[in-house]
């Protein structure tokens, strides 16, 4: 079977190896999960017991097989080594955790599942169903790709389907008046063991069930086969409108470069999921065929569009860590393209037998991506720190304009270190409210939310929003409003924002409100109403100039032009009218109220 042996039947010791593998890692996580000492641990110790407990158990579960190659366990502990060794630099990157505030490892997670899959189905090809490893070919590598991602989609499904039989179960009972088992599902102990268990299960039931595996993964190809017609056209036709409408409108959107990516990462998808014999597209007419084979050389000019739309990114406000991810599929994405490219343009038809060397090439060198980016070797949060302190020692930035705050929250330690570095600067330190800000920034054990903006960025935006205009003609902000202004985000900044202020008597009790107008972004056009906390006493002290008010956001029901809305604004040729919804009171105590947001 494609150059492997391994049948995927399995023996009787092979599914008590799987289902044992599959409780110890329910077992484990859940001690994990509930163990009070875990919570005092380090990040460094976190990492380091959740990343090889996560990532291994799987390995064995789908590679597991009745021959083995003498060298299958000592490449799986090299790889259990490799990713300690990882976790215990990350985690040491988010230490000591009273000091430096990680966000939750969603790129390390990622590029270790992403590893994890890519040495699964080379641990099936290289070391399963014979006794020594050999070199994996291609088509094995090929079907046990596909293989472990359809075994692992299909036990997520049977466990999904498990446990919604279980919450029937429990619903039924508590029907009747039984509570046992509704507080039994619950229980962490319970949810770990048994959920982890049905996951193996599911895995030997599938693993068992090949035919039905192979069956689905024609179907796919089948769907694919058909929708690769369609991706191919979309490729052409979108580059052919590209030179009449320019690639600024691309831009504009802020994720411009980001769809160019999905698109080429769709179409070389798609396109491999097709290919399974010398003659790829010979199953389509001649006019589709020439068609894919157009969309696929086109394909790196989409990746060289990203690049630069990146490179102006870059140039204006640095690296960051997703700017860094983005290069680094980009870079992948071209490099494949263009080799597709190339192998077309110099074997036409013929050009698939230079694919298998691509794709093998293609799966090591995003294997080496995922962990040498996790690695001290190309540490991005270190890259980025570097990229945005060299910004301000190059005055492409001023300090009063810097965000310190991405350096403490986005990059660890190598973030705070930035910012230790930045407070010895003559420029920071002769300034007395940017000089406190960094200060309070290192401080350990601080809510770090508070602190999410330049001192002088938000005085700068506050200056802004005090300027704006406020209607009608010749009305002034009261003290409440304008002492509180920091309390409203970025959504009237720019060199011109379209915004304005209203004071209008908004819910009739002879005091006006303040209303601020924000339409600066076209898809989400809001009013901020600056109200009392209460119509008591809360009430009579912000009509005082006492305390702060009540923010509340509404959107605009009606998008508007800018000028025709501040304009109906300005002529006070507008009206206010009572809502169709009363308040349902019970004495003096508010029950519902539908126009509350």
């Amino acid at each position: 079977m494609h150059g492997s042996t391994d049948t995927g039947e399995l023996t009787t010791g092979n599914k008590k190896l799987i289902l044992a593998v599959a409780l110890l890692q329910g077992l484990l996580l859940y001690l994990l999960h509930a163990s009070p000492a875990v919570a005092s641990w380090s990040p460094l110790w976190r990492y380091l017991c959740f990343t090889p407990v996560l990532a291994l158990p799987p390995l064995v579960i789908v590679s597991v097989a009745p021959r083995l190659a003498r060298g299958y366990w000592w490449l799986l502990l090299g790889f259990g080594g490799l990713l300690a060794l990882l976790a215990a630099y990350r985690g040491a990157q988010c230490t000591p955790s009273a000091s430096i505030q990680c966000d939750q490892p969603l790129s390390f997670a990622l590029c270790i599942a992403i590893a994890s899959f890519i040495v699964a189905f080379l641990l099936r090809a290289c070391a399963t169903g014979s006794t020594h490893l050999r070199r994996p070919d291609y088509p094995a590598l090929f079907h046990f790709s596909w293989d472990n991602a359809l075994t692992a989609a299909l036990t997520l499904v049977f466990v999904g389907i498990f446990w919604l039989i279980l919450f029937l179960w429990q619903a039924l009972f508590k029907l009747v008046g039984i509570d046992f088992f509704r507080e039994l599902f619950r229980h962490d102990w319970f949810i770990y063991p048994v959920s982890w268990v049905v996951g193996g299960c599911g895995v030997i039931l599938f693993r068992a069930q090949q035919g039905f595996v192979l069956t689905l993964k024609r179907l796919l190809r089948t769907m694919l086969v058909a929708l690769l017609p369609l991706l191919a056209v979309l490729v052409i036709v979108f580059l052919a409108t590209l030179p009449a409408t320019g690639l600024q409108p691309l831009w504009d959107t802020g994720r411009g470069s980001a769809l160019l990516l999905w698109l080429v990462a769709l179409l070389l998808f798609f396109a491999n999921g097709v290919i399974q014999d010398e003659q790829p597209f010979s199953r389509y007419p001649q006019l589709l065929n020439r068609t894919l084979l157009l969309a696929l050389v086109l394909a790196p000019i989409y990746a060289v569009i990203a690049h630069y739309g990146l490179y102006l990114r870059v140039v204006q406000h640095g690296w960051t860590p997703g700017r860094l991810w983005g290069f680094a599929a980009a870079l992948t994405l071209t490099l494949v393209a263009l080799s597709y490219c190339l192998a077309i343009l110099r074997r036409g038809a013929l050009w698939t037998g230079w694919l298998r060397h691509l794709n093998i090439g293609l799966a090591f060198w995003v294997l080496a991506v995922c962990l040498v980016t996790q690695s001290p070797l190309v540490d991005f949060w270190k890259i980025s720190a570097h990229s945005q302190v060299a910004r301000l020692q190059d005055n492409k930035v001023s300090a009063q304009a810097f965000d310190f705050f991405f350096l403490r929250r986005q990059l660890g330690k190598p973030g705070l270190e930035a910012i230790r570095q930045l407070a010895q600067r003559d420029d920071i330190s002769a300034d007395p409210k940017l000089a406190a800000y960094l200060d309070k920034l290192q401080r350990p054990d601080i809510n770090l939310w508070e602190l999410r903006e330049n001192p002088a960025t938000q005085a700068q935006r506050n200056a802004t929003l005090a300027q704006l205009a406020v209607y009608p003609a010749g009305a002034v902000l009261p003290a409440t409003v304008t002492d509180n202004l920091q309390l409203i985000g970025n959504q009237c900044s720019g060199e011109q924002p379209r915004c304005f202020w209203l004071r209008q008597d908004i819910n009739g009790d002879g005091v006006d409100e303040t209303l601020l107008f924000a339409l600066a972004r076209p898809h989400r056009q809001q009013i901020i109403l600056f109200s009392a906390a209460d119509a008591g006493s809360g009430g009579a002290a912000v009509a005082a100039g006492q305390g702060a008010p009540q923010l509340s956001y509404y959107a605009l029901q009606a998008p508007m032009d800018f000028a025709k809305l501040r304009d109906t604004i300005a002529s006070g040729n507008f009206r206010t009218a009572p809502t169709r919804w009363q308040a349902l009171y019970s004495g003096d105590t508010l029950l519902f109220d539908p126009g509350a947001r």
